[in-house]
């Protein structure tokens, strides 16, 4: 069996380490891309008209407490965590979420 130097390994450790992080910031570019591609196809979907701020809208003053818009991806992340944190106790239990609502 053939003996592998210090330095050998060191090399060996430095190129598979920079195979690997090579490989996960394609597959980070890849899922980057792919959101945006899907973000945009959603947005031409839905809004076929752009509507213009109205009077009403454009007085009302904003908070300054809640720096936070609301956010569908957000929404959903909670809506996820919620529901991980509900099966915990019971995994074989069915949950199904009814509605969603933002408390501030």
């Amino acid at each position: 069996m053939e003996t592998i130097s210090i330095l050998d390994g060191l090399t060996l450790t430095v190129a598979s380490m920079l195979v690997v992080f090579t490989v996960l910031a394609a597959i980070w570019g890849l899922v980057e891309v792919t959101s945006k591609l899907v973000q945009s196809s959603e947005t031409d979907a839905g809004s076929t008209e752009m509507s213009q701020p109205t009077a009403s809208q454009a007085i009302a003053p904003q908070s300054t407490t809640n720096t936070l818009a609301p956010n569908s991806k957000h929404q959903k992340v909670a809506e996820l965590m919620a529901l991980v944190l509900a099966s915990e106790d019971e995994p074989n239990k069915k949950f199904e979420i009814v509605e969603s609502q933002r408390i501030k």
